[in-house]
């Protein structure tokens, strides 16, 4: 009877010890590199798992990864903006080192089609239609800005050029040479003088 249980207990372990053999043999340290791009470059951070089994890796920052699989393992390959790429380790080989290249491709999204509008609902869109006013079109907008009111405004605001300002100083020096040696006429009972005091009040001089 013990020689039956430790026959058994026997053949049990040398199991074991075939089946991790088994199991070391098939190990493969796969390593390799992401690629995409033309030109190709590395992708960082790529997602590296083994199909049906909770074990995996990530690529470096320049796509470079490396870890242990088995033969015949379906390895999943996923990045973000990029499509899934698979491998699977052969069964043939008989080394215990393998070094691939894998490229992924781009993964175009294509959304659904979204349309913004301005106001929050059909009631106000309703009210703004109704309040809302026409463009002016280019022949109202011609005739605003030959408006006489208009057209007065811009000459009485627009400022002096380089041609006026020229004989603006020049009729300054014309003055003072003819009142050199008498007093210069009392400017309060000129229009002229009050005309550009006024004007000098609506372009903002004296907010100065």
């Amino acid at each position: 009877m013990n020689r039956a249980v430790y026959f058994l207990i026997f053949i049990s372990f040398l199991q074991q010890v075939k089946l991790f053999a088994q199991r070391d043999e098939d190990k493969v340290l796969l390593t390799g590199v992401v690629l995409t791009g033309d030109p190709l470059h590395g992708v960082p951070s790529t997602n590296i798992i083994i199909s049906n089994k909770n074990k995996g890796t990530a690529s470096d920052d320049n796509g470079y990864f490396s870890f242990y699989a088995e033969k015949n393992d379906t390895i999943v390959f996923s990045a973000v903006g990029l499509k899934k790429g698979e491998y699977i380790v052969p069964m043939e080989f008989n080394e215990d080192h393998y070094s691939i290249v894998q490229i992924l491709t781009n993964d175009t999204i294509w959304l659904q089609e979204t349309i913004i509008f301005p106001w929050r609902s059909y009631e106000d869109f309703g009210e703004q239609l109704l309040t809302m006013k026409p463009p002016i079109n280019d022949e109202k907008r011609a005739q605003m800005n030959l408006d006489n009111a208009q057209l007065y405004e811009r000459y009485t605001s627009i400022y002096m050029d380089g041609s006026s300002n020229f004989k603006y100083f020049n009729q300054l020096n014309v003055n003072e040479i003819s009142y050199a040696g008498q007093a210069p006429p009392f400017q309060i009972i000129n229009p002229f003088a009050w005309a550009e005091f006024i004007n000098s009040i609506k372009n903002g001089a004296y907010k100065k």
